[in-house]
C-alpha cells in the first residue's frame, strides 16, 4: 500500500509548523524522519496517523484520500505508536493493552486467531509472561514495548512510529528496528519512523527525510542526506560521517560556535 503526501501544510494557531511537505513511500520501504527539535517530525507523523488534519494538502493511501477513510479502515491500515510518555500509563493489563490492537478486526468477540496474533506480538517484544501486569506498574521502556506490540497486533499496512527506541535498552533498540525492517521487506509493509539517533537512522532506513524549520531540507538515501554539510546546517554541529559494514556512523564533534 503506497502512502503519498502532497503539499501538506499545518499550523498550530498562527504558528506554521509544516510547509509544503511532499513525499511518497512504497510498500516494502522503511522511511526515517530526522531533524532537530521543533522541526515538525512528530506533527508530521500525527498527520499521517490522522490524529491531526492538514491545513492544506492531501495524504493518500493507494490513491484514496486519508480524510475519507472511516474509523475502522484507519485502524486496519495505520498502526501508530506515539512517543514514549505520551499518556500511556493508564490502568489496564499488558494483555488488555495489546488486545486493543485487534479492535479494527473484531466482529462478535475475541477469536482464537486474535489471541494468537496478540501472543505472537508479545513474544516478539519479549513480553511473554507479563500479560497480567498492570501497565502503570511497568517501567517506561516496558510500556513502550507494550505499545509497539499493540501496533504489531493491529496488523496494519502502514506502521507509524514516533521515537520507538527512545526508552529501550540497546538490545531492544536493535531488535525493534530489525523487526520493523523485516515487516517491510518480507511482508511488504510501509514503515515510517521518527528517530533522533542518526546512527540508527543511517543503519535501518532505506530513505530519510531531513526536516528543518517545518520543511524538507533533504531527502534520499541515508548516505545522501546525512552529510557533514547537512548536519552542520540543520543541527548546528560539526560531525564526522563514516561508512561501516553496518551502515553510516555519525560522530558529533562539537557545536559550530564552539569551534570558532
Amino acid at each position: 500500500m503506497r502512502l503519498q503526501v502532497k503539499g501538506v501544510c499545518f499550523s498550530y494557531g498562527s504558528v506554521a509548523v509544516l510547509e509544503d511537505v511532499t513525499f511518497k513511500v512504497e510498500p516494502g520501504e522503511v522511511l526515517g524522519i530526522v531533524g532537530p527539535n521543533g522541526s515538525g517530525k512528530s506533527t508530521l507523523l500525527r498527520l499521517l496517523a490522522r490524529v491531526l488534519r492538514p491545513r492544506l494538502g492531501t495524504i493518500f493511501l493507494d490513491g484514496k484520500s486519508l480524510a475519507n477513510l472511516r474509523g475502522r479502515e484507519v485502524g486496519r491500515y495505520l498502526g501508530y505508536v506515539p512517543p514514549p510518555g505520551n499518556g500511556q500509563a493508564f490502568s489496564c493489563t499488558v494483555l488488555e493493552a495489546v488486545l486493543q490492537g485487534r479492535r479494527p478486526h473484531l466482529t462478535w468477540g475475541v477469536s482464537q486467531r486474535d489471541l494468537a496474533v496478540v501472543s505472537q506480538a508479545l513474544a516478539y517484544l519479549g513480553l511473554t509472561g507479563m500479560e497480567d501486569r498492570q501497565l502503570h506498574e511497568l517501567s517506561s521502556g516496558q510500556r513502550q514495548k507494550v505499545f509497539i506490540a499493540r501496533a504489531l497486533a493491529q496488523e496494519p499496512e502502514v506502521f507509524l512510529l514516533d521515537e520507538p527506541t527512545a526508552t529501550l535498552d540497546v538490545r531492544y533498540q536493535l531488535e525493534v528496528l530489525a523487526l520493523m525492517r523485516e515487516l517491510a521487506k518480507s511482508y511488504g509493509r510501509v514503515v515510517i519512523v521518527v528517530l533522533h539517533d542518526l546512527n540508527l537512522a543511517g543503519r535501518y532506513t532505506d530513505r530519510l527525510l531531513l526536516l528543518y524549520q517545518g520543511c524538507i531540507f533533504a531527502a534520499g538515501v541515508p548516505k545522501a542526506v546525512l552529510t557533514p554539510e547537512n548536519i552542520k546546517m540543520v543541527y548546528g554541529i560539526e560531525a564526522a560521517v563514516n561508512e561501516s559494514p553496518w551502515g553510516l556512523q555519525v560522530i558529533p564533534v562539537a557545536p559550530v560556535n564552539y569551534l570558532k
